[in-house]
């Protein structure tokens, strides 16, 4: 009985002694978090996204940014298409653009890039407008099968750098897919189209 009575007090003590998980307080910021698919498509796809961005100058976006920032690209073509995009970036609570234009024989090095105005919608209106289609919580297609049956078209490949955490995702060919997700992207890109129209390269 008193080997009984001797090995619960130990338990009780030894329990009182372990430490609790640390827990980030209400101001600390979380730990930077990749969120990369495991999919064939992404060291394709980024290996002609990380050429096109050195080009333009663009640092990789899996890297922290200072709180309350925020960057997204939004890259279009891939395969035989010249890849083109959109770099919008909040900075210390301001806003810039780039139009990422697609590299063709007929282009001068000064026209491979091109710094954009406010959107039409302003830029927190775009914003919001962006996100209310998606553009931050959209899943990868390979992640819910989601997948074009056509070889060859036109891909779109979404990066995201928000509240910490850095976040792709692609869509290929998402015109001849069936779910609903494929058709956010195509209205994702619509909505860049339709508030920097003015301002875009005419063919």
């Amino acid at each position: 009985m008193r080997v009984v009575l001797l090995l619960a007090l130990c338990l009780v003590s030894c329990s009182s002694r372990v430490p609790e998980i640390s827990k980030p307080s209400a101001g600390e910021r979380k730990e930077f978090q990749l969120v990369i698919p495991k999919d064939q498509w992404e060291p394709i796809f980024f290996k002609e996204i990380n050429e096109r961005a050195s080009i333009a100058k663009l640092p990789s976006l899996r890297a922290a940014l200072p709180k309350d920032d925020l960057e997204t690209r939004v890259w279009i073509g891939f395969g035989v298409t010249a890849l083109q995009g959109f770099d919008l970036k909040r900075s210390a609570g301001g806003w810039t653009g780039i139009y990422i234009q697609g590299i063709e024989p007929k282009l001068a090095r000064s026209e491979y890039e091109k710094n954009l105005e406010a959107p039409k919608s302003g830029w927190e209106g775009l914003w919001k407008r962006l996100v209310d289609k998606g553009i931050l919580t959209l899943p990868d297609a390979s992640s819910i099968g989601c997948e074009s049956p056509a070889p060859d078209g036109i891909g779109y490949v979404v990066e995201n750098n928000n509240d910490n955490t850095y976040r792709t995702y692609m869509y290929d060919n998402p015109q001849l897919a069936k779910c609903k997700e494929a058709k956010q992207m195509l209205e994702i890109v619509d909505i860049l189209v339709d508030e920097f129209g003015s301002q875009l390269p005419r063919e």
